[in-house]
């Protein structure tokens, strides 16, 4: 994760104030969060896991996980 961090810490970025940088924050967590692969899930990303889950069995979801992706014009 520290690389990752320091890869992206070396671009500048100027905010125009602090609820600027927040989202840009929360905006780089979830999208490290959400492609992340973990060990406990067998290497998957969360992500996978949810729509693993949901081809066994769909009737344990409201909507479709596949439409929850995160583009760039949500």
């Amino acid at each position: 994760m520290n690389r990752t961090i320091k890869d992206e810490t070396v671009k500048v970025f100027h905010y125009d104030d602090l609820q600027s940088l927040k989202v840009h924050v929360l905006a780089f967590v979830t999208a490290y969060n959400f492609a992340k692969h973990l060990k406990a899930l067998r290497w998957k990303t969360p992500f996978q896991t949810i729509c693993q889950a949901w081809t066994k069995d769909p009737d344990r979801f409201k909507i479709d996980p596949h439409y929850l992706i995160p583009g760039p014009y949500t």
